[in-house]
C-alpha cells in the first residue's frame, strides 16, 4: 500500500525545487479531496443535493492539478488549486452577512500558507496582492455598505493586514527555504563528483604514479634548461639595465673640451657612482677641460646630491678638469642654505651662461672685458683655490 501511494506521489521534474513544489501541491490536493468527501457528505446529508455543487466542482479542479503537478508542472497546479479555493471563499462571502463575511479573510491566510508552498517568491506577493484585492472587491460588491458598519470594517482591515503579514513572513520563509534547497542540491552535487573523482583517481593510481616519475624526469631536464635560461635573460637584462643607466646619465661634447652633463629624476648611490665613472672617463678619453653639470632636472638636493655632486666635481679637478654646476633653481638654494651645504663648486644660472664661463675667463687673461648684461659668474671660496 505504501509502496502504491509513494508510486502516485511523484513527478517528472529535474529541477530539485520543482519537485518538491509539485509533491507539495499533490499532498495538498490528496487532503482537499479527503475534505471535499467529507463536505460532500456533509452537506448531502443537511442541505441535500444543492449543496454538492462545490465539493465536486473543486474536486474536478485538484484531479486537473494532481495531474498536472505529476506532469512536473508544478507552478499550473498550485495555481488552480489557489484560485479554486479562492472561488469557493469568494461564493462564502456572497452568499452569507457582512458580519460573517468580514470574517472569511482571517480563513484565506490559509491560501498565502499554500502559495509559500508551492510557488515561487515572486509569485507568493501576487498571490497575497490578488487574494486580498479579491476579498475587498467581492465584500465590497456583495455587501455595498459594508464600510458604514463598524465590527465588519474592523475585521476586514484586521483581516486585509493579516493576510498581507502572513504574506511577507511566508515570502521570507520561502526564500530561505529555496536557498536552502539550492545550497544542499549543490553540496550533493559536489560530494557525489568528489566521491566519483576519488574513486577513478583511486582505480589510476598506480598507473600514473609511473606517469609521473617520467613525468618528472621530463620536467627536471625542462627545468635544467629553464634555470639555463634564465640565467641568460638576467645576463641580458642586467646588461641592459646598465646600458638603460648609462642612457640616463649622457654626457655631451658641446665643443672642444667641454662636456655637458644633464641630470634629470632622482639621484641614488648607484647613479652617482655612475655619474662619476662617466665624466672621469670621458675626461680622460677627449682631454675635457669644462665639466658642466645641469642640475635643472633634479626635483630634490638634497646632502646626498651634494655630495654625490662634490665628489664629480673634486674627481674631475684632480683629472685637470673644472666642473661648472648650472640649473640651480631657487627653491634648491633655499633647500641648501637651510640644510648649510657647501658645494665649492663654480655656478652659473643656466646652461648657456655656463657655457659662456669658459669663454670670459679666457678673455679676462687675454685683458678683455666682458659683455654687458651678462651674468656674473659666482664663485665660491674652496680649500684648493
Amino acid at each position: 500500500m505504501r509502496d502504491r501511494f509513494n508510486a502516485i506521489m511523484t513527478t517528472r521534474a529535474t529541477d530539485v525545487d520543482v519537485q518538491r513544489r509539485a509533491l507539495a501541491v499533490m499532498q495538498l490536493i490528496a487532503a482537499m479531496l479527503v475534505a471535499n468527501v467529507l463536505f460532500l457528505a456533509l452537506g448531502l446529508l443537511s442541505s441535500g443535493a444543492q449543496s454538492a455543487f462545490i465539493p465536486i466542482a473543486s474536486s474536478i479542479c485538484f484531479i486537473g492539478a494532481f495531474v498536472l503537478a505529476r506532469q512536473g508542472r508544478a507552478s499550473v497546479a498550485a495555481w488552480i488549486v489557489i484560485l479554486a479555493f479562492l472561488a469557493g471563499a469568494m461564493i462564502a462571502v456572497t452568499r452569507t452577512p457582512p458580519e460573517q463575511a468580514s470574517n472569511v479573510g482571517y480563513f484565506l491566510t490559509a491560501l498565502i500558507v499554500i502559495a509559500s508552498l508551492t510557488l515561487t517568491p515572486g509569485q507568493l506577493w501576487l498571490v497575497t496582492f490578488g487574494v486580498v484585492a479579491s476579498f475587498l472587491a467581492t465584500l465590497a460588491l456583495a455587501h455595498p455598505g459594508f464600510w458604514d458598519m463598524a465590527p465588519v470594517r474592523l475585521h476586514t482591515m484586521n483581516s486585509s493586514v493579516l493576510l498581507v503579514v502572513v504574506g511577507f513572513v511566508s515570502y521570507v520563509g520561502s526564500r530561505l527555504a529555496r536557498r536552502a534547497i539550492n545550497e544542499a542540491h549543490q553540496a550533493r552535487a559536489l560530494a557525489e563528483r568528489m566521491q566519483a573523482e576519488l574513486a577513478q583517481a583511486n582505480a589510476q593510481l598506480e598507473t600514473r604514479v609511473a606517469e609521473r616519475t617520467t613525468e618528472l624526469s621530463r620536467t627536471l631536464a625542462a627545468q635544467q634548461a629553464l634555470t639555463a635560461e634564465l640565467q641568460r635573460s638576467l645576463a641580458a637584462q642586467q646588461e641592459l639595465s646598465q646600458i638603460i643607466l648609462e642612457l640616463s646619465l649622457p654626457v655631451i661634447p658641446v665643443r672642444e673640451g667641454t662636456v655637458v652633463v644633464p641630470l634629470s629624476g632622482t639621484i641614488d648611490s648607484t647613479r652617482a657612482a655612475k655619474l662619476t665613472e662617466s665624466v672621469l672617463r670621458v675626461v680622460e678619453q677627449r682631454h675635457i677641460h669644462t665639466v658642466i653639470l645641469d642640475i635643472t632636472g633634479v626635483p630634490i638636493v638634497d646632502t646626498q646630491v651634494a655630495q654625490a655632486l662634490v665628489r664629480t666635481a673634486s674627481a674631475a679637478r684632480l683629472m685637470g678638469a673644472e666642473t661648472i654646476l648650472v640649473g640651480i633653481r631657487p627653491e634648491v638654494a633655499q633647500t641648501l642654505i637651510g640644510l648649510g651645504i657647501h658645494l665649492g663648486l663654480r655656478t652659473a644660472a643656466t646652461l648657456q651662461e655656463g657655457l659662456e664661463l669658459p669663454t670670459r675667463d679666457a678673455r679676462r687673461r687675454n685683458g678683455g672685458a666682458v659683455a654687458p648684461g651678462r651674468m656674473k659668474a659666482s664663485y665660491e671660496d674652496t680649500s684648493d683655490r
